[in-house]
């Protein structure tokens, strides 16, 4: 069962256990993550059997992060320009290989309503790759190296702001 809702639509038990996924998995510091659960536009969780198996969203990201992010890519993008994030992004390692994290990123990015959108993954996260690019995201800039992964480096993707009349990217 896939559930994509605002933050404050969930239980307090769905959002400890979106943190909880998401810390178990290692893809980001536990340091603060349910406040920033919470500042979130939408949350996506996938249940298998009752289970929490997935999760993505989009974020509002602090300012000095996502001004961070960009400085560290040496972006050739306004960061101002990208004002949400998409991420989260976790797959239970049980349940990898059967395409979930498509689902999870297509609930959540139902919540960016046609804003541009930044996300980051690590270099040897083919899968995510893969979907970012399929969903309109391109690189940017350089990779860097990964805080929470010493051994790999992080990607900046970029998708730009989707008109709301033709479901075009803006400029294209």
């Amino acid at each position: 069962m896939l559930i994509a809702k605002a933050p404050e639509e969930l239980s307090d038990e769905q959002l400890a256990a979106f943190v909880d996924l998401v810390v178990s998995e290692g893809e980001v510091t536990p340091n603060g993550l349910a406040g920033r659960a919470r500042r979130a536009l939408g949350l996506a969780m996938l249940y298998d059997e009752g289970v929490l198996v997935g999760t993505a969203a989009v974020k509002n990201p602090d300012v000095g992060y996502r001004a961070g992010v960009f400085a560290k890519s040496h972006s050739t993008a306004i960061a101002t320009n990208y004002p949400i994030e998409l991420g989260y992004v976790v797959v239970a390692a049980t349940h990898r290989g059967k395409k979930l994290g498509w689902k999870l990123v297509d609930a959540a990015l139902q919540f960016a309503n046609g804003l541009a959108v930044f996300a980051t993954t690590r270099s040897n996260n083919g899968a995510m790759q893969r979907i970012l690019t399929a969903r309109g995201f391109a690189t940017n800039g350089s990779s860097y190296p990964s805080a929470e992964h010493p051994n790999q480096k992080i990607h900046l993707f970029l998708r730009e702001k989707v008109s709301d009349l033709n479901g075009q990217r803006d400029g294209a």
